[in-house]
């Protein structure tokens, strides 16, 4: 589904937000407990002014964009390697279906013991949830690629690399970038729960001082952030998709 940017998506963006704020003021609840948006907009102004927001932002970006890039280049290769040869393919399918199915945050007791409570940490954690999941989908539609084209391309001489890199990824192309767009989001998420769980920084870190002295407005605009970036990665993702798309189409 494509991301909606269109007139009447940000129409009901901005609906929902007056009546977040209509809602807030008018209930028979403490503002305090139930925020309105303006709140929620200057608890975050004044965390990025105080400096807390940007420095626990960046750490929270960093172990995302290493972890992502780890988990999910390792999982096109594993996958594009894997889905070439019947043998491999059989023998490797099932593992990666198998990591596929556990929630990538269920590893994290497990981490915490094996690799400690450091950067490695989220970074491991976020790894395990995006290279199941990318090496699942590059497997997916490297499978779907006709076979009648890799006979083709074996006809005129392509064998190993040279047919995975121009046959089998291109083909399956759609079905990685698809996988890329939604687990961008999911590395987010699960970075944001391990940081509540088990780092010193972060931005769930964050959110869980503010829940320690009941600054709902600051949690709010946590997850606001947190949302937008889950957001931008996605937009991000989708640009890329349909530039690709677009090129072969023109090819």
């Amino acid at each position: 589904m494509r991301l909606s940017r269109s007139p009447a998506g940000l129409a009901s963006v901005l609906a929902a937000l007056a009546a977040w704020e209509l809602a807030a003021r008018y209930a028979p609840v403490p503002t305090q407990l139930f925020p309105p948006f303006s709140g929620v907009v200057r608890a975050l102004i004044e965390l990025a002014a105080s400096g807390e927001l940007p420095l626990h932002y960046v750490r929270t970006l960093a172990r995302v964009v290493i972890g992502f890039g780890l988990g999910s280049t390792l999982g096109v290769a594993v996958g594009a390697a894997s889905a070439y040869h019947r043998l491999t393919y059989g023998g490797v399918y099932p593992l990666i279906g198998l990591l596929y199915a556990v929630p990538a945050v269920a590893w994290i007791p497990l981490f915490m013991l094996w690799v400690g409570l450091g950067e490695a940490l989220p970074v491991a954690v976020v790894f395990m949830c995006s290279f199941p999941p990318t090496a699942y989908a590059t497997l997916t539609g490297a499978r779907s690629v006709d076979v009648e084209m890799i006979r083709v391309a074996k006809t005129l001489g392509a064998e190993g690399f040279v047919l995975v890199r121009e046959v089998v990824l291109p083909q399956a192309l759609p079905h990685i970038l698809s996988g890329l767009k939604v687990e961008a989001g999911m590395a987010w998420r699960t970075c944001f729960v391990t940081e509540m769980v088990a780092m010193s920084s972060g931005l769930g870190l964050l959110a869980m001082e503010a829940q320690s002295v009941l600054r709902v407005d600051q949690i709010l605009a946590v997850v606001l952030v947190l949302a937008a970036s889950n957001y931008a990665f996605s937009w991000a993702f989708e640009r890329l998709e349909l530039s690709i798309l677009q090129r072969r189409g023109a090819g």
